[in-house]
C-alpha cells in the first residue's frame, strides 16, 4: 500500500519571537495533526535588540526606522529590511523545499500574506505553495506594500486563527485580511488573545482543511 503523502510546511514566527520559541508554541498543534504534515521553521533576519538575549528576539522588518521597531497597529511609510526577509525567505525554500504551505504567527502572518501577493504579481516564485495557515495574522499598514495589501488573492486556500480577546491583532484586523482571500477563507475564532491556542477544540477543522491539501497533492 502507497504511503499517504505528507505535507512540508514552512513557519515564520511573530516580532520579537524566533524560529525555537514559535516551535515550542505550535507543539499541541503540531502533534494533532502529525499523519497529516511536518512543520519546519525559519528564523527572522533582523535582530531585536531588546536585551541580552536579543539573539531570540527577531523580526522580519521594521516599521520605525528611527527605534528599529515594529507596531502592527500605525501606519507608516516606513518597511525597513523588507526585502532582506524576502530574499531571505525565497532562498530558504528555493534550498530546503519543496514546500506545500506557509505558516504564520502576527507579524509571520503578514510575511506570509506579503510572500503571496509578491508571488501572485509574479516579483517572486513560490513553487508547489499552494495554501497558507494564519495566526493573528494582519495587513501591513506600510504604504510601501500598498500594492501587496491591495491584492485580492487568488485560487490560494487559507485558514485562520484569531482571538476574540486579542488586544495586540483585534479580530477585525485578521478578518480584514481574510477577507483577501478569494477562495472561501476558513476561519476559527478562539476566546483567547494574542497566542496560538490550543487546537484541540478545533481538531476537526484543522484537520478537514490539511486533508483537503493532501487530497489536493495526490491529485497533482
Amino acid at each position: 500500500m502507497t504511503a499517504q503523502p505528507k505535507l512540508r510546511i514552512l513557519c515564520l514566527h511573530g516580532y520579537r519571537q524566533c524560529d525555537q520559541s514559535f516551535r515550542q508554541k505550535t507543539g499541541s498543534t503540531r502533534k494533532l495533526v502529525k499523519s497529516l504534515a511536518d512543520f519546519e521553521f525559519v528564523n527572522g533576519v533582523h535582530s531585536v535588540a531588546v536585551d541580552e538575549h536579543s539573539d531570540s528576539s527577531r523580526a522580519w522588518w521594521f516599521s520605525n526606522s528611527e527605534a528599529m521597531s515594529f507596531s502592527s497597529r500605525e501606519q507608516t511609510d516606513v518597511s525597513l529590511g523588507f526585502e532582506e526577509s524576502v530574499n531571505a525567505v525565497v532562498k530558504y525554500i528555493e534550498e530546503n523545499g519543496p514546500f506545500d504551505g506557509l505558516m504564520g504567527f502576527s507579524q509571520g502572518a503578514s510575511m506570509v500574506h506579503l510572500l503571496i501577493a509578491k508571488a501572485q504579481l509574479g516579483e517572486i516564485s513560490l513553487p508547489d505553495i499552494r495554501f497558507a495557515i494564519f495566526f493573528s495574522g494582519f495587513l501591513s499598514l506600510s504604504s510601501q506594500h500598498n500594492s501587496f495589501t491591495s491584492l485580492r488573492i487568488k485560487d490560494f486556500p487559507s485558514l485562520h486563527v484569531f482571538g476574540d480577546a486579542d488586544e495586540i491583532v483585534a479580530r477585525p484586523k485578521s478578518e480584514k485580511l481574510s477577507d483577501q482571500f478569494e477562495v472561501e477563507p476558513v476561519r476559527i475564532v478562539h476566546d483567547g488573545g494574542h497566542l496560538v491556542p490550543a487546537m484541540s477544540k478545533y481538531k476537526e477543522t484543522i484537520v478537514g482543511f490539511l486533508k483537503d491539501q493532501v487530497d489536493k497533492k495526490k491529485r497533482s
